[in-house]
């Protein structure tokens, strides 16, 4: 879980016993500034929105830092407040950001693949995007907050 007011993950067993946990509050690889929401990759890497370092941060299995998909700013392959995370099958990583009221898409090295949505109501427009999620049909699920809806897309490119 991600524990936002401690600054760090934490892991559990199916009994509630504390197994692991990692991160404390800063900047640096590893360090979280409020972490919000958690995916893993077929691989078993974990993903984490630091969100508000504006980045969202992988580890191994083991909770050792990986790599940093984007950094704070105001363009694509950036974000201002990322609050969701979710990989689809091929391994690509899907970031909503509720400042900018976008989804992004990336590669699994953490290159731009493609930037959607803005603020607004209509089918693709987002008002606050809290959370996302993809099932194993790669169905892509975003909660646009504000518009009160999930809106719902699918994956159609190749691996």
């Amino acid at each position: 879980m991600a524990d936002a007011s401690r600054h760090c993950i934490a892991a559990f067993d199916l009994k509630g016993k504390l197994i692991s946990k990692f991160g404390r509050r800063g900047t640096a690889p590893g360090e979280f500034n409020f972490p919000t929401h958690l995916a893993t990759d077929l691989e078993g890497r974990l993903y984490v929105t630091d969100s508000m370092n504006g980045r969202v941060q992988v580890f191994d299995a083991t909770g050792q830092f990986q790599a940093q998909i984007g950094s704070l700013g105001d363009t694509p392959g950036h974000f201002g407040r990322p609050k969701g995370v979710a990989v689809d099958t091929a391994g690509h990583v899907y970031v909503v950001d509720a400042s900018f009221d976008t989804l992004q898409i990336f590669d699994r090295t953490g290159a731009l693949l493609l930037s959607l949505g803005g603020s607004g109501a209509g089918p693709g427009e987002f008002w606050m995007p809290a959370g996302i999620a993809i099932d194993r049909d790669n169905r892509i699920y975003v909660a646009d907050a504000y518009n009160g809806r999930v809106q719902v897309f699918q994956y159609v490119g190749r691996e």
